[in-house]
């Protein structure tokens, strides 16, 4: 469940720029002969649902349909003493509340007169939700349309740029406001949450990479204690449906930081060029401060908020995106892993 502020702003997510996206959208569904496009949203795989309404589904799970024309419909499975609170805080779209969003949803296709839909990421559509929906109307057809949602989603427009660079911000923030001379995991991490929240985050995680010298794994407090010599912070967070990701490696010893201070520096100032590879311009700009031993692009992609679109073992010749994205990084400096994850190219 989503803990933070959820709030809309006109001036932030103006109504027009979600009508554009839209727009976009059934340019792409006409090209590809849709009917009607359908996306399943749960609070893990809230990234489409948001990008078309501006509502970050927090709880349960739903189904977003958008016709050909009219304002998209948000089914949900909430109670609906919630609807009207849905409706305040999202900029564009109707919302139904019932205990079958997929059976609310069929029947407005059959309504609609609607044969060929589009679903996104079919694949991993809930099968209960298929089978509503086909027995909805004969002769209904389903099709995978993730291509279709990614061509109207390729290109950030300037609103996700605004909150991305307030999420990112923010993510700095947090980062910073780690307690470096703690001893205990629990009070390390406490006050980057805290920032993170009273800054409008939506929501946020931050986990600890404990022991460096040990392991790279990100945990939960509730699973750590004491720090070791060298440690790490990340906070992924989301503001307004946008996610981000930073983090950051400390050392005890001066000399230790100063050369993550460097690498951390180098991360910062990072800003690949779209035409050449990305591996190329990684090894470049990090080979001289140790070795590099992974390093992994993210970005939006379908329902989730950010996934992996280029990583060190699988596209070693991959372009750089050329929209923002999250760079996750693991350096070997002089005995000592370093990891550090930033948004780039914003």
């Amino acid at each position: 469940m989503r803990r933070g502020l959820m709030a809309w702003d006109r001036d932030e997510i103006p109504p027009g720029a979600m009508e554009a996206r839209l727009e976009r959208l059934r340019v792409e569904m006409k090209h590809d002969g849709l009917d009607a496009f359908v996306a399943y949203t749960n609070i893990a795989r809230g990234a489409a649902v948001c990008w078309m309404t501006g509502f970050t589904p927090y709880w349960n799970e739903g189904l977003v349909l958008v016709g050909a024309t009219g304002n998209p419909l948000f089914a949900t499975a909430l109670s609906k003493r919630v609807a009207d609170w849905i409706s305040s805080v999202m900029p564009l779209g109707d919302v139904e509340t019932t205990p079958k969003p997929s059976g609310l949803i069929g029947s407005l296709i059959a309504k609609s007169g609607a044969k060929r839909i589009g679903i996104l990421e079919l694949d991993d559509f809930p099968a209960g939700h298929a089978q509503a929906i086909l027995q909805s109307v004969e002769g209904l057809q389903l099709v995978d349309a993730t291509a279709t949602y990614a061509l109207a989603r390729d290109a950030m427009d300037d609103v996700e740029l605004r909150l991305l660079a307030t999420a990112n911000r923010l993510a700095g923030a947090s980062c910073a406001a780690a307690k470096v001379d703690a001893r205990e995991a629990r009070d390390f991490i406490a006050p980057p949450e805290s920032v993170a929240r009273l800054g409008g985050a939506e929501e946020c995680f931050a986990l600890v990479a404990q022991d460096l010298s040990k392991s790279g794994a990100f945990l939960r407090t509730e699973s750590l204690g004491a720090l070791g010599e060298t440690f790490a912070a990340r906070v992924s967070l989301a503001y307004k449906g946008v996610w981000t990701r930073q983090t950051r490696s400390f050392a005890r010893d001066r000399a230790v930081q100063a050369s993550f201070d460097k690498a951390a520096l180098a991360l910062e100032h990072f800003r690949p060029e779209a035409a050449a590879s990305i591996s190329d311009q990684i090894a470049r700009s990090f080979g001289s401060l140790g070795r590099i031993v992974n390093w992994v692009a993210e970005q939006p992609r379908g329902s989730c908020p950010l996934a992996p679109v280029a990583d060190l073992a699988n596209t070693p010749q991959a372009k750089v995106p050329a929209t923002p994205f999250v760079l996750n990084l693991e350096l070997e400096i002089a005995g000592a892993r370093w990891i550090g994850a930033r948004l780039t190219n914003l």
